[in-house]
């Protein structure tokens, strides 16, 4: 009874990021190989139920421990995790028309504005972080606020949605670039991240690529409600951040290179490689939409995706049974 305790005590927030890498996986495999993204659906939907249980179960059993967690500089950061997990089900079941969606969308945002909001209040009053604390996961908070605009302009144009979702948008776009200015101080004034944060160099990545779909979802909206007409300043907008994400891939992954050179052994982090990869494809593909050049790059970023995602997955099931 005690080891079961302890699991329960030790359970890990960032198992949620394996429904957000899978979850973006899925998307991206949505306009090659459907029945793999609704069969990873019905797969993802399972996992969630059984995190979330485990999840809501710890808060109750350990409250003091989980109220520590959330206030650390590091595991702070992560526990947006489980809602974003939700939003990306909520996508999942709206592009598919799979009921619940709304609720999925509703609860993740409602969870993710209140943790955002909590986050940015603790660091700025409790916390003295050095600037050698600040890490990837820092985009988190951002990264799901936009999460929650592009989940909300999948659904008919109106007004109350586009000013809410724009809400969100300016939230984490302001906390993307304030984040992004401190985590380039970090890394040009001080040594590399230790092993065991290292894949969060990659989370840069993950509001690359949302920002792209986002942008590109905003000026339609904005289009269809006003009567406009704004699909070229949306288009040199997102594509001028695809050639930022363009460069921070390359740039990571010549890191990751680095790391390998060293002891740099598996662990849950590594997830951190797949939903930013997933979220850079999915930009490559909207753009693909409007512009032919980005066709063949949208099927080679979705070839390094699934070679990710399937290396990250066999790791991590040998780490479940062993």
């Amino acid at each position: 009874m005690e080891a079961k305790s302890s699991k329960l005590r030790d359970f890990n927030v960032s198992w949620f990021a394996t429904i957000l890498g899978s979850g973006g996986v899925a998307l991206a495999s949505l306009p090659f190989y459907p029945l793999l993204t609704l069969a990873l659906t019905y797969i993802l939907t399972f996992v969630f139920a059984i995190l979330t249980l485990i999840w809501v179960a710890k808060i109750v059993r350990y409250s003091k421990t989980v109220k520590n967690e959330i206030q650390h500089v590091v595991i702070g950061n992560f526990y947006p995790l489980q809602p974003i997990s939700a939003i990306i089900l909520a996508i999942l079941y709206h592009k598919l028309s799979l009921v619940l969606d709304s609720i999925l969308l509703i609860y993740g945002s409602i969870a993710i504005f209140c943790m955002t909001v909590y986050l940015s209040y603790h660091f700025f009053a409790n916390v003295t972080p050095q600037l050698s604390h600040i890490h990837g996961g820092w985009f988190i908070p951002p990264v799901s606020t936009i999460l929650v605009t592009n989940a909300l302009l999948l659904y008919p144009p109106s007004k109350t949605l586009f000013a809410i979702s724009l809400i969100y948008f300016g939230m984490g776009t302001m906390l993307f670039l304030f984040i992004a200015t401190i985590l380039f101080l970090r890394l040009v004034n001080h040594e590399l991240l230790p092993s065991e944060l290292a894949p969060t160099n990659f989370i840069l990545l993950a509001p690359v690529g949302i920002l792209i779909v986002d942008f590109l979802s905003i000026f339609h909206h904005a289009d269809l409600l006003f009567a406009s007409s704004s699909v070229s300043i949306a288009l040199i907008i997102s594509i001028s951040l695809w050639g930022f994400g363009l460069w921070a891939l390359i740039v990571n992954i010549m890191l990751v290179v680095k790391y390998m050179k060293k002891e740099f052994p598996f662990f849950l982090g590594w997830w951190s490689y797949v939903f930013p990869t997933a979220a850079f494809t999915l930009g490559t593909i909207a753009l693909s939409a409007y512009m032919g050049f980005f066709k063949s790059i949208s099927i080679f970023m979705y070839g390094l995706l699934m070679s990710i995602w399937i290396v990250v997955t066999t790791r991590t099931i040998k780490l479940l049974i062993w």
